[in-house]
């Protein structure tokens, strides 16, 4: 009889696919995180003009606002949280998060950091006709970043 010692188990958060998995689970909350629309289109439409009257948007590039929110996102926080913005950049994907809220993800410099601005539903029919690796201009309100992510609600499409 052979004396075999068997290799002990390592624990599930030792292992490599329990910490790919939390980050796939923290994407999805995430994601589920953006517009949520309780109310009818109109109000919803009367809000994105209200965004519009109110102070005039801070233009910046995608790659601008990442990099603030990289070099401090304390900084950037208080600069531009809760502020409109007018992003401009190039399109890194166009979907649906897992609550069927429309976005489309800016480039912001790097593989993994993109601005994601989040739109209403209603809006999906206008996001069917963008391209991935255009030019756009949006307009949204900055939630602040998560993840390598800055996030915009209440977006729209400028040009």
């Amino acid at each position: 009889m052979e004396n075999q010692t068997q290799k002990p188990k390592k624990k599930i958060y030792k292992r490599w696919w329990f910490w790919v998995l939390i980050v796939i689970i923290i994407f999805i909350i995430i994601g589920s995180s953006g517009s949520k629309n309780t109310e009818n289109g109109s109000s919803t439409q009367s809000s994105k003009n209200n965004i519009a009257q109110q102070a005039p948007a801070i233009q910046i590039s995608a790659s601008e606002l990442y990099a603030d929110y990289r070099a401090n996102q304390v900084a950037a926080d208080t600069k531009y949280k809760g502020k409109t913005v007018e992003v401009t950049g190039t399109i890194n994907s166009i979907g649906k998060d897992i609550l069927d809220t429309p976005y489309v993800s800016l480039n912001a410099g790097d593989i993994l950091s993109t601005i994601q601005c989040m739109f209403d539903k209603s809006d999906s029919a206008q996001l069917a006709t963008l391209a991935k690796d255009t030019r756009i201009t949006l307009t949204g309100k900055v939630k602040g970043e998560v993840i390598m992510n800055v996030l915009l609600d209440n977006c729209s499409i400028v040009k």
